[in-house]
């Protein structure tokens, strides 16, 4: 007898956690930092035309890939892109999709866990003060002190770290519907909240110089430099962020939606998802992190503060300023909850797609596929904590080269193999939107080309200098992929050959 797959409770529950999927860290502290850096306003350009012409057709693509392999009994890519080929071609090709999400958490479950610890500082009021100076590394140089030594890594937070990993366990334990889609019920609307709280109280908040606002700095964040248009590195930026930010390429969302029902409207939940994410992005990640950096350390910290990246913005300049603040013990609690909200509810979605290989691949029952997942996240996570150099190559590899690279093949897959009208039909099948057949074959063509020039660009700009890198961390993060990889494709080839 054929093992049940689970539904999701409600259109509501599936959106609010395709959209935690896709809500992390980026969208709060990568976003307004691009914006910043490439062209302000004008960044907007080709940020929108990017989601247009690249993050909202892979987003169909994706969400019409899970629910036809869902309705076939398969949820991860192995087996949806399996169903294309009717071979093991195309199931070997779909471990990219199970492999990458869970590579990723093996250093993401780590950060995560760092808001939680941060959370608990800010509320007991352990959190350091800014220093008095106009001097905007001197001031915060508590700061980067408190952030080196807690992720030395300290105890706490080693022990804030299995904290995290066993809420994630306990969720992905509870299964889809009473585990996953109850946190984004619950999680999404919070975290919507909180960072509308925490705009309110920057923007009305007074820093240290009468020029400086909070009005100013998204004002100065958005004021367009329109002779950035014509720097490709713009268009590129631009269109990495949208991949990134709507978590494609990674498998995740294929799954989540191979949880739908069969009739379900995926082309509208696709439109709800994307919409949800952007506007945490575009509106709560312009109203927070940069504004806030602006009303108190001025406009001459804002390049540097954003070309340093989000740890720096996310666990040094926000904490200084909402603890600058009146009650900023409470404020930045809140900062670090939202930030632990994001991250949690993108955790569970990364390692979701390994238990549902496990499942209906493999045929392994939930709550052990659930432990296996959960013991290799915990194996990785802790190589990620005590080998130095071992994140770094692993993001390189995991969080940007594979995604990219499976982005492609699920074009080509979705697109080409599958057929555009089997896909425009998919797509449409329950839709109470009808959308032409013409977006298949922009799909096909400027998406997949869009993809292809981005991991080029990526490719030249970051390969040489990281493949010449050396190390134990180096070594261990090559090695951890390669053996993922190959455990995957043994399990993949294993399974088909019993189901003939």
């Amino acid at each position: 007898m054929s093992r049940v797959r689970e539904h999701w409770g409600s259109k509501i529950g599936v959106v609010l956690a395709a959209a935690g999927n896709a809500v992390g860290l980026g969208n709060l502290l990568r976003f307004p930092s691009k914006v910043a850096l490439y062209g302000g306003g004008a960044f907007i350009i080709p940020y929108l035309i990017s989601l247009t012409l690249l993050g909202l057709p892979l987003m169909w693509v994706e969400w019409v890939a899970g629910r036809y392999g869902g309705k076939k009994g398969h949820g991860s890519t192995v087996g949806i892109l399996g169903l294309i080929t009717k071979n093991n071609f195309g199931r070997l090709l779909g471990i990219f999709g199970v492999a990458a999400p869970l590579l990723i958490v093996f250093y993401y479950i780590y950060i995560e866990s760092w808001t939680l610890g941060y959370a608990l500082h800010s509320i007991v009021g352990n959190m350091p003060k800014p220093l008095p100076t106009s001097d905007t590394d001197e001031a915060l140089r508590p700061f980067v002190e408190f952030l080196k030594n807690y992720t030395a890594p300290s105890l706490e937070a080693y022990i804030f770290f299995w904290i995290t990993l066993l809420l994630n366990w306990y969720v992905l334990h509870r299964g889809i519907r009473r585990g996953i889609e109850l946190v984004a019920k619950v999680g999404m609307p919070l975290l919507l909240i909180m960072g509308v709280m925490l705009a309110v109280v920057i923007f009305s908040s007074k820093g240290p110089s009468p020029e400086w606002s909070a009005i100013k700095g998204l004002e100065y964040i958005w004021k367009p430099d329109f002779s950035k248009i014509f720097d490709g590195r713009v268009w590129v930026e631009a269109a990495g962020q949208i991949f990134f930010t709507l978590s494609l390429g990674m498998g995740a969302l294929a799954t989540y939606a191979s949880y739908v029902k069969e009739k379900e409207d995926v082309a509208l939940m696709g439109l709800a998802t994307a919409s949800t994410n952007e506007f945490v992005e575009i509106v709560l990640g312009s109203a927070i992190a940069i504004p806030a950096a602006f009303l108190f350390f001025g406009p001459a910290s804002i390049p540097e503060l954003a070309s340093a990246g989000t740890f720096r913005l996310g666990f040094v300049s926000m904490p200084a300023v909402l603890n600058s603040i009146p009650l900023g013990f409470f404020w930045s609690f809140v900062w670090f909850m939202l930030l632990f909200i994001a991250a949690f509810t993108s955790s569970i979605a990364l390692t979701q797609p390994m238990i549902t290989f496990l499942e209906d691949e493999v045929n392994i029952p939930h709550s052990k596929a659930v432990a296996i997942s959960m013991l290799i996240v915990i194996v990785g996570a802790h190589l990620s904590i005590f080998i130095p150099g071992y994140i770094d190559e692993l993001d390189f590899w995991a969080g940007s080269f594979i995604l990219l690279l499976f982005g492609i093949i699920e074009i080509i897959f979705f697109i080409w193999l599958f057929g555009p009208s089997n896909f425009t039909n998919e797509l449409n099948e329950g839709s109470i939107l009808k959308i032409p057949k013409w977006v298949a074959y922009l799909t096909g063509t400027v998406s997949l080309a869009f993809l292809v020039i981005i991991l080029v660009v990526w490719i030249f700009q970051n390969l040489p200098s990281l493949i010449s890198q050396q190390g134990l961390g180096v070594w261990l993060a090559r090695t951890s992929i390669l053996f993922l990889l190959l455990a995957l494709g043994y399990l993949t080839v294993i399974s088909a050959k019993e189901k003939e």
